[in-house]
């Protein structure tokens, strides 16, 4: 299912089809002030996918509304606080390693591991629980005393403030990742070593520091039948993000953090009326669904129930994890899920390339010759739903085993195998790819199943022209002279077929043609 996920996301991401959507932005005049607001969409508003598609009504409600006057429905500031991020269990921390220093999840796991067992500076390294029990606050003092050697600088740490970490009632079998009392010389650290620890260290001591403090201003306005709204926040307190930095913003609606716009906003009041300047149409382009990182994909298999259409299923992978409060309708476990990634590449099924997993031919085909429940997570849930039972008495293991003899003994009947062969791993990080390099930007051109793609911009050949397979030698003709030998075979559009040698018509591009005699 792991290999599924990164091979259909994979697919989507090559064959998305940007299309065009739009939004507005309201312009209102306040005397001598302009607040900009965005627009939000109402009732009856022509949405696909809760996106507008429509411009010929974003550009007559535009029209429409300009020069209209505008009520404010509702203006309120409000302070607000920012609670610190929980400490880490072992996916946060492989995620986190893999965004800030591109460090494989194995990688983290092995080093948490060194950690744990060599230096004695670390807890349980494996838990799936970002909590900590009622007496591991009770011990606090003892281990910020202690990393006062680690960050000798003056931090705003009070052992006395109880985060929301602290909470007995969230703990599972292990408690969060935190440090030891023995804290290493971190001097003596590997680099990769002492990122790790310095990392654990950081979100263990944000526990006791303030929170972040801001006010937020929100104003509503109301435009004929359409609805507009600003936002911004002015921070009041860093808190603990003036030791840890900024992590993650919020998601959904965008926020404007310029104090000259929070005072801006500040001084709207409700019911006052405005003068709508002008509604702004802005064209924005769709974007593919991104490829997998690591850090992503363990987010994803954190919550593969996500990516489940069948009710029932969905269903089950959430009741799985029910009592996880980090898990929510996974796959894997927090010390497996690295192992099934360095699999993956060992088996030559997956590379990485600028970060982003990739699948190798063979994964493509391996993930094409195998039935639907193998390569989805259907067979996690219901194997689920069978220990339940087990475990509930209504089934025995015996029964279980027979009946996994028979539904892989069908499965296995079941595949197609067909042309598909088993290549050789590439090195590590590498691709299959063509001798000539991209004549448009010089960068590496790799095969994939659906053609040849460029790893630096835009460039690729498609596999297949006219009817016709574009083979390897084929496309490194095309690349490195701009022509291939005669090829026999392309298919008319009215039927029959006809032998030319094909063009590459755009170096930009990789658009192929025919020679102008050859066009039918």
């Amino acid at each position: 299912p792991v290999l599924g996920l990164i091979v259909n996301r994979t697919r989507a991401n090559q064959n998305h089809k940007s299309s065009f959507y739009y939004t507005m932005t309201g312009v209102f005049q306040r005397g001598a002030d302009v607040i900009r607001a965005n627009w939000k969409p109402g009732e009856f508003a022509p949405l696909t996918d809760r996106k507008l598609l429509d411009k010929a009504w974003a550009d007559g409600t535009a029209a429409s509304l300009a020069g209209k006057p505008a009520t404010v429905e509702a203006a309120a500031t409000d302070d607000k606080k920012t609670a610190a991020p929980l400490p880490f269990n072992l996916v946060r921390l492989q995620q986190y390693m893999n965004k800030k220093f591109k460090m494989t999840a194995q990688k983290t796991l092995d080093i948490t591991q060194q950690l744990r067992e060599k230096y004695k500076a670390i807890t349980y390294n494996r838990s799936d629980c970002s909590y900590l029990s009622d007496e591991q606050f009770s011990e606090a003092p003892q281990v910020i005393d202690a990393l006062k050697s680690v960050f000798p600088q003056s931090l705003d740490i009070d052992s006395s403030r109880k985060s929301k970490a602290f909470n007995s009632a969230k703990v599972t079998a292990h408690t969060a990742i935190i440090p030891t009392a023995s804290v290493p010389d971190v001097n003596a650290l590997s680099t990769d070593e002492r990122n790790v620890y310095l990392a654990i260290a950081q979100h263990y001591l944000v526990q006791f520091m303030p929170e972040k403090a801001y006010q937020e201003v929100s104003v509503a306005i109301q435009c004929g039948d359409e609805s507009f709204y600003a936002r911004a926040r002015k921070t009041t307190d860093s808190g603990f993000e003036a030791f840890l930095g900024a992590e993650t913003t919020d998601e959904g609606e965008s926020e404007d953090n310029d104090d000259s716009a929070f005072e801006l906003l500040c001084k709207i009041r409700t019911g006052e009326t405005l003068t709508t300047k002008e509604v702004i149409v802005n064209e924005k382009k769709t974007t593919p669904p991104p490829l997998f990182t690591e850090a992503s994909l363990l987010a994803a298999l954190v919550r593969v129930a996500d990516f489940v259409t069948d009710p029932t299923i969905k269903k089950l992978l959430k009741d799985k994890d029910k009592d996880k409060k980090d898990e929510h309708g996974g796959i894997g476990t927090p010390a497996t899920r690295a192992a099934i990634l360095e699999t993956l590449k060992k088996r030559n099924y997956i590379t990485l390339e600028k970060g982003k997993l990739i699948p190798t031919d063979t994964g493509y085909a391996l993930i094409d010759a195998l039935p639907g429940i193998a390569v989805n997570p259907d067979m996690t849930a219901l194997w689920s739903e069978k220990q339940a039972a087990i475990e509930n008495g209504d089934l025995t293991v015996e029964q279980f085993i027979n009946d996994l003899y028979g539904e892989l003994t069908g499965m296995i009947s079941d595949v197609d195998l067909g042309e598909m062969k088993i290549e050789p791993a590439a090195p590590a990080g590498q691709f299959q790819r063509l001798d000539s390099p991209c004549p448009s930007c010089g960068k590496h051109i790799v095969i994939r199943p659906k053609g040849y793609f460029c790893t630096g911009c835009e460039f690729k050949i498609w596999s297949e022209f006219y009817g016709k397979k574009i083979t390897q030698a084929q496309a490194e003709k095309l690349v490195k002279s701009g022509k291939t030998d005669l090829i026999k075979g392309f298919k008319k559009k009215s039927g029959g077929t006809y032998d030319t040698v094909l063009v590459l018509e755009d170096k930009k591009t990789g658009k192929l043609g025919f020679p102008a005699r050859a066009k039918k």
